[in-house]
């Protein structure tokens, strides 16, 4: 009885959000080996990418048991990057990107004041919600949402990419450790971005005056092992983090505010790519 209300309440949401009203922007379609990435193209497949999140974010990294599916106000305006694997014919892999001439509501504007965005050229394109399941999180497959970003890229005429990298952190201590890190590594911008008051992490001045000096080999070592792989990948195209780190209370991790600007990815990037 508990699923079937549970199912009621998320259809009513489903509705109540415009899902089964979406239209893709840009669809498009990309095979690599036994992996096929696609724009979502009507609301079925994009509640399976839903379903993908939930499992995800909810049931992996917050340990919650209720509901099917994690979505928002925003999933029925911005588009999906779907990555489904051949052999299950499951989604294995989402990203939601949002270009800034189609829609200018931003979920990092949640978090993050953007303003020092407008140093970088647009138009721009949001990512978000990046998730890709457990046993297909490999390098094939981060090189595969890359491919779709770029193609995503070419299509819609963006110049700069931005969005919330997420990291399984949820101390401030250790927010302030992998920030100094990154700083000390010159992948910091400083910018007149910052955390929005809701989502500003306690104590994190406390900790970074405590880091103010240059860390240990050891500290390093345990900064670079928070890092996921891809926002590792983010960083070696050429990505900087323009703020201090944020706090997600929903979803009990930290977000970076992270930028890429399209003049500054490599020649050898831009070839692999093909933007």
């Amino acid at each position: 009885m508990m699923a079937v209300l549970q199912n009621m309440k998320e259809n009513f949401q489903l509705r109540r959000k415009g899902i089964f009203q979406f239209q893709p922007q840009f669809p498009f379609e990309i095979n690599f080996g036994p992996y096929r990435l696609k724009t979502a193209e009507n609301s079925d497949e994009l509640i399976e990418s839903f379903k993908l999140r939930h499992e995800v974010f909810n049931l992996e990294f917050r340990g919650l048991k209720s509901g099917s599916l994690d979505f928002d106000r925003y999933d029925s305006f911005f588009d999906h990057l779907l990555i489904y694997h051949g052999d299950s014919k499951k989604v294995v892999g989402t990203y939601r990107v949002n270009q800034s001439q189609l829609s200018s509501d931003s979920y990092t504007g949640l978090e993050f004041t953007l303003e020092g965005l407008h140093r970088y050229q647009g138009p721009y394109l949001e990512l978000g919600r990046a998730c890709i399941a457990r046993e297909h999180r490999r390098g094939a497959v981060i090189t595969l949402l890359w491919r779709g970003i770029a193609e995503y890229m070419k299509m819609s005429g963006v110049q700069t990419l931005f969005g919330c990298s997420s990291l399984k952190i949820n101390s401030s201590k250790d927010a302030a450790l992998v920030y100094r890190h990154l700083e000390d590594k010159g992948l910091v911008v400083k910018s007149n971005c910052q955390p929005t008051s809701d989502f500003t992490f306690p104590d994190l001045q406390n900790w970074l005056k405590e880091f103010k000096n240059p860390l240990t080999v050891e500290q390093n070592q345990e900064a670079e092992n928070f890092i996921p792989p891809l926002l590792k990948s983010y960083l070696k195209l050429g990505s900087k983090i323009l703020a201090e780190p944020a706090f997600d209370r929903d979803f009990d991790c930290l977000d970076f505010l992270t930028v890429l600007n399209r003049a500054e990815l490599s020649q050898s990037i831009e070839r692999k790519f093909n933007i």
